[in-house]
C-alpha cells in the first residue's frame, strides 16, 4: 500500500490518510454497483410519458398588481375573470402564481400571456408555460395544493357513447320480443 508522506527533518506527516483512500475507493465501487443494478433493472428510470393524453385543458392568464396587490386569474382564451385573489386570499394559488408571473417578467416575456393547465390521463396535473417551455408538476406540492389548481379546470368530458358493435355484443343471446 502506498502512502503519501512529507518528510523533512524531524517532521513526518501523512498528506492523505489511508482510511480516506480506502473510503473513497469503497464509495466509488458502491456507486458503480448501484449504477449497474439501476441500469439492468430499470429502477430509477424516468417514466415514458409519450402514451398519456390530456383529458382536460384550460389556458389561464395571471395578472398581478405591483407589490402585494391583487392577482387576477383570467381565462386565457376569453379574458373572462375567473378569480380575484386579494392579499391574504388564495393561499397556495396566489403564492404559486406571483413568482411565475415575476419570472416571466424577468425573462422579458409578457407576464400576462396565457399558461396551459392540463389534467392528464395518468392523473398528473401540470401548468405549462408555452413561452419558455417550463412545466410545473402541481402534484409535487401535495394533493391539497394541486386541488387549488384543479378547481380551475372545467369538468372532464363524459365518456364516449358505446359503438353499435359494442351494443350488439351486450345484447347477444337476448331474445327479442
Amino acid at each position: 500500500m502506498s502512502v503519501v508522506r512529507f518528510e523533512g527533518g524531524d517532521l513526518e506527516k501523512e498528506l492523505i490518510p489511508p482510511v480516506a483512500i480506502k473510503a473513497t475507493a469503497a464509495f466509488l465501487v458502491l456507486v458503480l454497483i448501484l449504477a449497474a443494478v439501476a441500469r439492468l433493472t430499470g429502477v430509477g428510470a424516468l417514466e415514458d410519458l409519450s402514451d398519456r393524453t390530456p383529458l382536460v385543458e384550460r389556458t389561464l392568464a395571471f395578472v398581478a398588481a405591483p407589490g402585494d396587490g391583487p392577482v387576477e386569474l383570467r381565462d386565457g382564451d376569453t379574458g373572462e375573470l375567473i378569480q380575484l385573489l386579494a392579499p391574504g386570499e388564495g393561499g397556495f394559488l396566489r403564492g404559486a402564481v406571483r413568482p411565475l408571473y415575476r419570472e416571466r417578467e424577468r425573462a422579458g416575456g409578457d407576464p400576462a400571456a396565457p399558461w396551459r393547465l392540463t389534467l392528464w390521463s395518468d392523473g398528473a396535473l401540470t401548468l405549462t408555460d408555452p413561452m419558455t417551455g417550463m412545466v410545473v408538476d402541481l402534484h409535487a406540492f401535495g394533493p391539497t395544493n394541486a386541488g387549488a389548481f384543479a378547481e380551475l379546470l372545467p369538468p372532464p368530458p363524459a365518456p364516449a357513447a358505446p359503438l353499435a358493435a359494442d351494443l350488439r355484443s351486450v345484447f347477444e343471446g337476448v331474445d327479442s320480443p
